[in-house]
């Protein structure tokens, strides 16, 4: 099984309240330069995106700084559903019975996926509680991963989950989508940032991959 976790990215994308909506400009034609070509303006952290630690966070990395090896990585799938401004808790991951290691990925689906048309999708998303990124933390865990459009809560502007995590260089990817269709809690997640020089993050192509069923 090779699934595409990645929202599409389109001038109608929704995006974080105050962000520039995505600007696809055409640039050359065919009929008129032999090739097709465009422009594009938007946020660095539009759909589906990894936050590098400097988005948060100072004397840490850039999206560009992070090292290749940890894009492609073993992935832990919890899922806890969770409604408007709920938070999922250390105590919750713990009775989830999964076992995590250093290194691993943490991928939470909440099903707010599902919400995404809806006006409160960005200001009443659900998150993580502080004890929750504290607790993974601890686990020394190469990333945490959300399918709603903020690892914290949506109505909480202090960005706690964001600053514990990404202080502790912990990469943090937001926005996933699909997550209903993985019938398998572990399997390999390749999250792929362009290399963008000195940002606070990008947009990226996140793919789950399982190579014990065929390819779909």
């Amino acid at each position: 099984m090779i699934l595409d976790l990645t929202r599409e990215v389109k001038n109608d994308t929704k995006v974080f309240p105050g962000s520039p909506l995505p600007k696809f400009i055409t640039w050359t034609k065919m009929d008129v330069h032999n090739y097709d070509s465009e422009v594009i303006f938007m946020s660095t952290h539009t759909g589906t995106h990894m936050d590098a630690p400097s988005h948060f966070a100072r004397d840490v990395s850039s999206i560009d700084k992070i090292a290749v090896s940890r894009f492609i990585s073993k992935a832990i799938l919890i899922k806890i559903k969770k409604g408007s401004d709920q938070l999922i808790t250390a105590s919750e991951i713990e009775t989830s019975n999964v076992s995590i290691m250093e290194g691993d990925t943490i991928v939470f689906s909440t099903l707010w996926e599902n919400e995404v048309d809806k006006d409160y999708f960005f200001s009443h998303n659900p998150g993580l509680a502080e004890d929750a990124a504290k607790y993974l933390v601890n686990k020394k865990v190469n990333a945490v991963c959300i399918d709603s459009p903020s690892i914290d809560r949506g109505s909480d502007n202090n960005y706690p989950v964001h600053k514990i995590l990404l202080s502790k260089e912990i990469l943090v990817v937001e926005n996933l989508c699909n997550l209903s269709k993985l019938n398998r809690q572990y399997f390999t997640l390749i999250i792929t940032p362009l290399k963008l020089f000195g940002a606070s993050g990008s947009p990226i192509r996140a793919i789950a991959v399982d190579r014990r069923l065929s390819v779909e």
